[in-house]
């Protein structure tokens, strides 16, 4: 498949929106240490969760759109999907976990028995001891759907591409559907019911209308980004719990329209130098995604310890988080992304399944 450059500058956009998302929270803390008040309302900006799922479910749809009816396509679809998010949150989760035991102080909650500790490698969702479901690295609760979405996906590649189409569609609107009727029993599959995974089917749709040459003008794009936008960013809320159907829908919708505005109207010349520190950024968005967390949490204690919480000094957060988050982002996306990635692909991993094969043909030989 060919590049989409759009679609990378929506990524970083999404990134970016996390991030300020999560400046809005410290800046709020650090507010409250001097008696003010949040520098701004943040929550708007979390719509950049529901946008990444919207940009992922066309991805998936995009990159594998030809290859349904085959068992090798699907192994191959999840092998690049594994490669791709495991090795950076792997990392992440050994580090925080280091931390949560020698420095506690370093991170929101501490973990809690061994098998919250599983649940966090195998993206499993599981409640920790404040009693909401995340894991180690907090921004990989979306991971947890994300697998779920990726699992789904790959079992639908078997099957011809209407069956699969069906079988992607149907089988996410059901589990919603029974998690909003209270069907479900246990934390996992409440937790996979989510309204939020709609994003992925909506996202999904946008690429079946691409793949069948569906293209919007200049004019069109325009008019539906701005009005995704602004329904991110309207005064009003929907009552109701976060994770319920109507508020879910309320950013699921809106980042609908943005990806097609994004996805569907011509793409911009990546080769000009005015979109390369967007398409830069949109290339290491998953880096940012998972890091910037942590490091606004650090950058939070050394403003907290350094007494630069007035609320002049405050403002200064945000550009300092926001460049701080994109800098070792890069960074992880250049030294570690992509050499493990390089060096996966060159099927390490086979080599080990080759041997041990290896090893249980020579055992049932001796034993023979």
């Amino acid at each position: 498949m060919h590049r989409l450059p759009n679609i990378q500058m929506l990524r970083a956009c999404a990134a970016l929106m996390i991030v300020i998302y999560h400046c809005g929270i410290e800046t709020g803390h650090l507010a409250q240490t001097v008696g003010g008040s949040a520098l701004f309302d943040e929550s708007p900006w979390g719509a950049g969760v529901p946008l990444f799922f919207a940009i992922s479910g066309f991805i998936m749809v995009v990159t594998s759109g030809d290859a349904f009816g085959s068992l090798p396509a699907a192994r191959s679809f999840m092998r690049r999907r594994l490669i791709r998010i495991v090795p950076l949150y792997w990392t992440l989760t050994t580090v925080v976990f280091v931390i949560a035991v020698v420095a506690p102080r370093l991170i929101k909650a501490t973990p809690g028995d061994y098998l919250y500790v599983v649940a966090s490698y195998l993206y499993w969702p599981y409640v920790r001891l404040i009693g909401d479901v995340r894991p180690l690295v907090t921004p990989g609760w979306t991971l947890n759907l994300e697998m779920l979405f990726y699992t789904i996906f790959a079992v639908a590649l078997i099957f011809p591409r209407r069956t699969g189409y069906g079988l992607l569609f149907g089988s996410l609107a059901l589990l919603v559907a029974a998690r909003v009727g209270g069907l479900l029993p246990g934390v996992a599959l409440n937790f996979w019911g989510d309204p939020i995974v709609l994003g992925f089917v909506f996202g999904a749709a946008v690429g079946i209308l691409y793949n069948r040459g569906v293209r919007l003008s200049a004019p069109w794009a325009v008019t539906l980004l701005v009005i995704g936008f602004a329904a991110f960013f309207q005064p009003w809320r929907l009552s109701g719990l976060q994770d319920d159907l109507l508020p879910r829908l309320a950013w699921s919708i809106p980042s609908t329209l943005v990806l097609i505005a994004v996805a569907l109207s011509p793409q911009v010349d990546e080769g000009r130098a005015l979109w390369r520190p967007a398409l830069l950024i949109g290339d290491a968005s998953y880096s940012l995604y998972l890091l910037q967390e942590f490091l606004l949490r650090m950058l939070y204690l050394v403003w907290l310890k350094g007494a630069f919480a007035s609320m002049v000094l405050l403002w200064m957060f945000v550009p300092a988080g926001i460049a701080i988050s994109v800098a070792a982002c890069v960074a992880s996306y250049w030294y570690f992304e992509q050499p493990v990635a390089r060096w996966l692909k060159g099927h390490p991993l086979q080599t080990v399944i080759d041997a041990l094969r290896g090893s249980r043909r020579l055992a049932t030989q001796n034993a023979a």
